[in-house]
C-alpha cells in the first residue's frame, strides 16, 4: 500500500500545483472578473483534464514503482529524483510562463513559443527589469519548493519483504494501470473553446496549461498541412474559386498621377483600429492620423491579417497569409523563396532601404528583410543615437522619424522604395511626451504626433512631389480587446503624398495581404507572383473579404457577418451574422490551402 498511497499523493500533488496555477492566472489575468464562484467553477470544469495530465505525467513514476514489486529494496527516491526534476522544472516554468505572458499575448502557452526563442530580448523589453527580476525570482523559488516537496516525499526505499506479487498488489497495480490509462487516453480539453466562461480569459484559465503545451508540442511535430486537411481537394477548389481570383491588369479606378512614384511605406507599431476615432476607435487619441485620412485614399475596412510584428510584416510586404501556427519570418529555410514589394521593385531599378528604430536581429527581421530584396537596413546599429536618447525598444518614434526625413530630403537616387516601422506604441508605453492621462493612449498619442508631424514636414520638400506613402498597421492592439473580438484585427490604411491623385474613400473589405497586390496594380507592375494579395480595385475583385489568423484560431469577414474558430477543436468561439456555416467552410478552405503552400515550400515536411 506504500506504493500506492505514493503515487496518489504525487497525482494530487501535480493536480495541486494545476489548480494553485490557475488561481494565480485568474488573479493576475482576470482581474474584476475573478469572483470567487468564478473561481470554483473554473477549477471544477478543468478538474478532470488536470487528473488526467496528472496521471499522464505519473507514468514514469508508476513503472518504477512497479518494479519494486520484484525489488523491495530499489532505492526509488536516487532512481526517480532526475525525472521529478525534469518534470517538475517543466511543469511549473510552463505555467509561470503562461500566467505572465498571457497579459502581453492573451492566448494560451503554446509550442509557438519556440518561434522567438532565439530573440529573447523583444520580449525583455516588453517590461520594466523590476518586473522580470520579480518573475524570474519567484519562478526560481517555486521551481525549487515544488521540487523539494517531491523528492522529499519520494520513499528512498520500499521496505516490504517478499518479491511476491499477491494479491493485494495486483489489485493495487491493476488500478494504477487503469487510472494511467485513463490519464493517456483520457479528456482532451486541450482547447479553450469547450468550455462555456464569458468572458474568454476564464476559459482560458479553465485549460490544463502543462496538457496544452504537451498537445501543442506534438502537434508542432507534425507536418503542418496534415493538421488543418478537413476536406477533399475537390470540395476545397470549389469553396476557393472566387476567393482569390486570377490576377487582371485592369483597375477599376486610378489613385496615382504617375506609374512610377517612389514608395514609402510606414507601418505603425499595434496600431489598431481601436485608437483610431475615424475608424469607430477611442476619442482623441490619433487625430493627426485622422487629419491624414481625409488628404488621401482611406481604406475604411482594412483588417490586419495576425497578432505580431513579424507574422503581420510577411503579409503586408510580401503579400502572403499568414498562419496560426507558423512565422515565415522566422523560417530562414522558406526566406527569400516567396517575393516582396522591395524584390519587386528593384527589378524595376528602385533603390531599396528600410529603417527601425530598434534591434533588427529581434524575430530574424533583418534576415528576413534581406532576403526579400532590401538593400540597405538601418536601425539602432547605425542610426547613431545616443544611448541616453535610447528607451527600452531602441530609437522613440521622434528619432527614428527624424532620421527617415533627414535620409529622404538628402538622397539622390531617382527611384526608390522605402520601409520604415515605429516602436514606440508598445510596452511598456514610456514615451517623451505627456497628452493624455492614460499611459496606452498616451503612447499611440505620442506615435500620431511624430506621425503628422514628418507628414507636414515632407509635404513641405521636393520629395513628396512624386511620392506616395503607404501608412497601416503591422497588428492590432490587446488593450482592453482579445483574439477573440474583431476589432483586434481593424486597422488604418491609407495612401497620401504627392503621387496620389485625390482624396478617395473606400469601404470594402481589404486585407493586409492586399497591399502590394493593389499597390503593384496601380504601378502597372504584374503581381503574378502574389497569388494571395488581390487588387481590390480589380473588376475580378467581385467577393470582397477580409482573413485572418490567430494562436490556434482564424477569423473570417465579408458582407453577411463575422466568423472565429479554434483550430484544434474546429469548434466557432464567435460569430455574428448570417450565413456562418459558409464562412466556416470557406475558412477551412483557405487554411488548407494556405499549409498546403508551406508544403510547397517545404516547410513541415
Amino acid at each position: 500500500m506504500k506504493r500506492v498511497l505514493y503515487i496518489f499523493r504525487f497525482v494530487m500533488f501535480l493536480t495541486v500545483i494545476s489548480l494553485v496555477g490557475k488561481i494565480a492566472f485568474m488573479l493576475y489575468n482576470a482581474g474584476d472578473q475573478c469572483a470567487v464562484q468564478n473561481i470554483f467553477s473554473v477549477l471544477w470544469a478543468g478538474l478532470p483534464y488536470d487528473l488526467s495530465v496528472a496521471a499522464l505525467l505519473t507514468l514514469p513514476v508508476w513503472v518504477v514503482t512497479a518494479f519494486s514489486l520484484r525489488y523491495p529494496q530499489m532505492r526509488l527516491r536516487a532512481i526517480l529524483s532526475p525525472y521529478l526534476v525534469l518534470s517538475l522544472l517543466f511543469v511549473v516554468v510552463v505555467t509561470v510562463g503562461d500566467i505572465v505572458m498571457y497579459h502581453h499575448w492573451k492566448f494560451k502557452l503554446d509550442a509557438c513559443i519556440f518561434n522567438y526563442m532565439s530573440s529573447p530580448g523583444s520580449a525583455g523589453a516588453s517590461a520594466p527589469m523590476w518586473y522580470i527580476v520579480t518573475c524570474l525570482s519567484s519562478a526560481a523559488i517555486l521551481i525549487v519548493g515544488t521540487i523539494v516537496a517531491a523528492i522529499l516525499m519520494t520513499p528512498k526505499r520500499v521496505m516490504e519483504e517478499g518479491s511476491g506479487i499477491n494479491r493485494t498488489n495486483f489489485l493495487a497495480t491493476g488500478a494504477l494501470l487503469l487510472f494511467t490509462v485513463w490519464g493517456i487516453t483520457g479528456q482532451r480539453s486541450t482547447e479553450a473553446s469547450v468550455y462555456e466562461f464569458h468572458p474568454i480569459v476564464l476559459n482560458h484559465a479553465a485549460v490544463n496549461t502543462t496538457g496544452h503545451m504537451l498537445h501543442s508540442l506534438w502537434m508542432y511535430q507534425q507536418a503542418p498541412q496534415k493538421q488543418v486537411r478537413s476536406m477533399k481537394d475537390e470540395e476545397c477548389d470549389a469553396l476557393m474559386q472566387d476567393l482569390y481570383p486570377e490576377q487582371m491588369d485592369d483597375i477599376t479606378d486610378t489613385l496615382l498621377t504617375t506609374n512610377r512614384p517612389n514608395v514609402l511605406t510606414i507601418q505603425l507599431e499595434s496600431f489598431g483600429a481601436s485608437f483610431v476615432e475615424a475608424l469607430g476607435g477611442a476619442e482623441g487619441v490619433t487625430p493627426e492620423l485622422c487629419r491624414w485620412m481625409k488628404k488621401g485614399v482611406n481604406f475604411t475596412n482594412a483588417w490586419a491579417s495576425s497578432f505580431r510584428t513579424d507574422r503581420g510584416t510577411v503579409s503586408a510586404l510580401s503579400g502572403c497569409l499568414s498562419y496560426p501556427t507558423y512565422s515565415l519570418m522566422m523560417e530562414d529555410d522558406c526566406l527569400g523563396l516567396f517575393p516582396s514589394i522591395a524584390s519587386t521593385l528593384a527589378a524595376y531599378g528602385y533603390k531599396t532601404d528600410y529603417l527601425y528604430g530598434g534591434h533588427s536581429e529581434n524575430m530574424n527581421k533583418r534576415n528576413y528583410l534581406l532576403a526579400s530584396g532590401f538593400q540597405t537596413i538601418w536601425d539602432i546599429s547605425n542610426l547613431d543615437v545616443p544611448e541616453e536618447e535610447r528607451d527600452a525598444w531602441g530609437a522613440n518614434d521622434s528619432i527614428s522619424f527624424q532620421r527617415l526625413y533627414n535620409i529622404l530630403t538628402t538622397r539622390k537616387d531617382s527611384a526608390w522604395y522605402f520601409g520604415y516601422q515605429s516602436i514606440s506604441s508598445h510596452e511598456p508605453w514610456t514615451v517623451p511626451y505627456h497628452k493624455l492621462e492614460n499611459e496606452v493612449y498616451n503612447a499611440f498619442a505620442y506615435t500620431d504626433h511624430c506621425l503628422g508631424a514628418f507628414l507636414d514636414s515632407l509635404s513641405h520638400t521636393p520629395v513628396w512631389d512624386n511620392l506616395v506613402v503607404i501608412i497601416f498597421a503591422d497588428h492590432g492592439s490587446m488593450y482592453q480587446l482579445d483574439y477573440q473580438h474583431p476589432m483586434f484585427f481593424r486597422m488604418p490604411l491609407l495612401m497620401v503624398g504627392g503621387a496620389v491623385k485625390e482624396p478617395k474613400t473606400y469601404d470594402m473589405f481589404v486585407s493586409q495581404s492586399d497591399m502590394v497586390g493593389t499597390l503593384l496594380a496601380q504601378m502597372q507592375i504584374s503581381r503574378r507572383d502574389y497569388p494571395w494579395s488581390r487588387n481590390v480595385l480589380s473588376k475580378n475583385y467581385k467577393y470582397p473579404f477580409a482573413y485572418a489568423t490567430y494562436p490556434s484560431g482564424m477569423l473570417y469577414a465579408d458582407k453577411t457577418g463575422v466568423t472565429m474558430m479554434d483550430l484544434q477543436s474546429g469548434c466557432v468561439v464567435y460569430s455574428d451574422g448570417d450565413d456562418a456555416e459558409n464562412r466556416v467552410l470557406r475558412t477551412k478552405a483557405i487554411l488548407q490551402r494556405s499549409y498546403d503552400k508551406l508544403r510547397e515550400i517545404n516547410i513541415g515536411n
